[in-house]
């Protein structure tokens, strides 16, 4: 596979082409062909692969060679498709903090080392250097490991981008759905786990038309599709030492006066997502992860978090009428009521709360915008 060092390489490299679908690599695909882990990320990664063209490049973003080397399979099934590799990781902390991992009691404290931004931010961030420096039309691409594409999404998307042009570009265009979680073949994910994890996600039943009336964030980190010449703006405005990026690219978007939307995708079959949650354990993590994001909203009250909100009127009218609605919704519940407690007996003990996303861990404070960012390991001097 193609390997460059620096976002100007690429961007001299990839001139003319349409689509840059930017894959963030974090660890190498894994190797046994009957591991539920490698079942899944094929089957998502492949899907989207499949709808691009010959104009269209690959830009696999990785955290490290093995990572690039374990990936050199997709070029043999899809030789139309150009693949290019980077490997990008965030950089290391350079002002004086705290003694976090002893202040929150972490195991070996000596051993762990700050960094800069999430492993998320520092792929985003060459992404957006990469693709603001094309004076071409066309799109970045930037899905999540989970997000599953079908026919007919990114010729819909280009559509939408383009009817709400705005300040002279097309808009930054994000999908949404309520299947955030989905069967793949091959895999033995419990239905209960799926159901489960789509029913907390989706407790908001007026969700679909605050999204058509522009009424919540457009931009999701699941799937987005940013013209070029939107990238190098929403660069210089970022602030990347939040947690929710999409949130903070959401907003830069809308200060710099272009358009940015959403559209609501009820068909599976054009798009969906299929995390690596096989469990209990795996949809724990999610929630967890998902409700820590609430934490750092100055004036936000603990807890705020969409998934702690009470049914609406609609949602307990379906719960009375759907039983089966009504079992995984206590299930949904129990799960968040479960992580909330974790969480708030952190803030009561320590004032801080930590979550392990991959590799890292991310700790959050009320109220402060700005998330640490840690990994274990041996520091050298």
């Amino acid at each position: 596979m193609e390997q460059i060092r620096l976002a100007a390489q690429a961007a001299a490299a990839l001139k003319g082409v349409r689509y840059i679908d930017a894959e963030f690599m974090y660890q190498p695909r894994p190797a046994n062909t009957n591991h539920r882990e490698q079942i899944v990320l094929d089957y998502n990664l492949k899907s989207r692969l499949a709808q691009l063209g010959t104009q269209d490049v690959v830009l696999f973003i990785c955290d490290g060679r093995r990572t690039v080397e374990s990936l050199d399979i997709f070029e043999s099934q899809f030789p139309h498709l150009r693949m290019v590799a980077v490997i990008t990781n965030p950089p290391f902390w350079a002002g004086q903090t705290p003694n976090t991992p002893q202040l929150l009691g972490w195991d070996a404290p000596e051993n762990w080392q700050r960094y800069a931004a999430t492993d998320r931010w520092a792929r985003i961030d060459f992404a957006l250097e990469v693709c603001g420096m094309l004076e071409f039309p066309g799109y970045l691409l930037m899905p999540a490991q989970d997000a599953v594409w079908g026919a007919g999404l990114l010729a819909y998307l280009e559509h939408i981008s383009k009817l709400y042009a705005k300040n002279g570009l097309p808009a930054a265009v994000s999908p949404y759905t309520y299947h955030q979680h989905y069967h793949v073949p091959g895999t033995d994910i419990p239905r209960q786990i799926i159901e489960v994890m789509n029913t907390a996600f989706g407790r908001d039943f007026w969700f679909p038309w605050k999204i058509r009336l522009d009424h919540v964030q457009a931009f999701w980190g699941k799937m987005s599709m940013t013209p070029f010449g939107m990238c190098a703006v929403i660069r210089q405005k970022v602030q990347k030492d939040v947690w929710e990026d999409d949130l903070e690219i959401d907003g830069a978007i809308r200060r710099s006066g272009y358009g940015v939307r959403c559209r609501w995708l009820s068909d599976p079959a054009m798009y969906r997502q299929s995390p690596p949650v096989f469990d209990e354990a795996g949809l724990r993590k999610v929630i967890e992860r998902t409700l820590h994001y609430s934490l750092n909203i100055p004036g936000a009250e603990v807890g705020a978090s969409t998934l702690n909100f009470p049914l609406d009127q609609l949602g307990l009218l379906w719960r009375g009428l759907n039983p089966r609605f009504a079992w995984n919704n206590a299930e949904a519940e129990a799960l968040i009521a479960a992580c909330n407690a974790t969480i708030q007996a952190r803030l009561q003990t320590y004032g801080a709360s930590w979550v392990d996303w991959g590799a890292y861990r991310y700790v959050t404070r009320v109220g402060d915008p700005a998330v640490e960012v840690w990994k274990r390991g041996i520091i050298l001097v």
